[in-house]
C-alpha cells in the first residue's frame, strides 16, 4: 500500500458485497476480468477459506475421505467475483456469483463485442427469480448505452484489487483454523505483530 492517505486501513477498508434481490437491478461491470479462486466452508468457524492449491489442509482431507469413501467434511466450491457499480444502491461493489451466473455474463459480454462494445459502454439488467437456494435463477440483458458519468468514474478510481483482496489462504493458517484457533487470532495477528514492530516510544 501507498499513498498520503495515513488513515485509509488497506484491508480494513470496509467492502461492499452485491446482494440481489428479487426483481431486478441495474449494474455496471466496471472489470475487465473476473477473479476466479476455490474455495473451502469451515462449519466450526463459519467462514469459507480461499483454497492455496498445493499442500491444501482441507484438500488432504478430502482426498483421504473420498478414499475412504466417506462423506466430505468441508465442501469446495469455484467463485467468480468482479466489481461493479450498483445503480439501485449507488455504490462500488464485489458482486460474487458462480459459474452458471459468469457464463451468462460471458454470453452478454461477446453480444457486446460483436457490437464494438464493452462492459464500460452499457448497464446490465440482472433479473433474479426465487429466493430459495433450489428455486432461483437469473437472467442478465444489456440495458442502456451511455458513457460513465463523472460520479461512475469517481466511484471507479476507489476499486481495489481482487486478486490482493481474495488472495489464497495459506496452508499454515488453514493448519491453525482447523486446530481450534480463532479467525482473529490467525488472521490479525500478523498485523498486531507489524504494528509493534514500528511502535514508536
Amino acid at each position: 500500500m501507498s499513498g498520503w492517505d495515513f488513515e485509509s486501513g488497506g484491508s480494513e477498508r470496509t467492502v461492499e458485497f452485491t446482494k440481489f434481490a428479487e426483481g431486478i437491478t441495474n449494474i455496471r461491470v466496471v472489470d475487465d476480468v473476473p477473479n476466479i479462486r476455490w474455495t473451502h466452508w469451515m462449519p466450526q468457524i463459519k467462514r469459507s477459506v480461499n483454497c492455496p492449491g498445493k499442500g491444501c489442509p482441507i484438500c488432504q482431507i478430502r482426498s483421504q475421505q473420498k478414499a475412504n469413501k466417506m462423506d466430505y467434511t468441508y465442501s469446495m466450491s469455484r467463485r467468480f467475483s468482479l466489481q461493479i457499480i450498483n445503480r439501485n444502491t449507488g455504490k462500488l461493489e464485489i458482486m460474487e456469483q458462480g459459474i452458471t451466473f459468469f457464463e451468462d455474463l460471458r454470453d452478454v459480454r461477446e453480444m457486446l463485442m460483436e457490437d464494438g462494445k464493452t462492459f464500460e459502454d452499457a448497464d446490465l439488467i440482472v433479473r433474479r427469480r426465487g429466493s430459495g437456494k433450489d428455486n432461483t435463477s437469473y437472467r442478465i440483458d444489456i440495458g442502456k448505452e451511455k458513457p460513465l458519468s463523472k460520479e461512475d468514474k469517481d466511484l471507479i478510481a476507489n476499486k481495489i484489487d481482487l486478486d490482493e483482496y481474495f488472495k489464497p489462504t495459506t496452508p499454515e493458517q488453514i493448519t491453525r483454523l482447523l486446530n481450534g484457533e480463532s479467525w482473529e487470532e490467525v488472521m490479525y495477528e500478523d498485523n498486531d505483530e507489524n504494528e509493534e514492530d514500528f511502535c514508536l516510544e
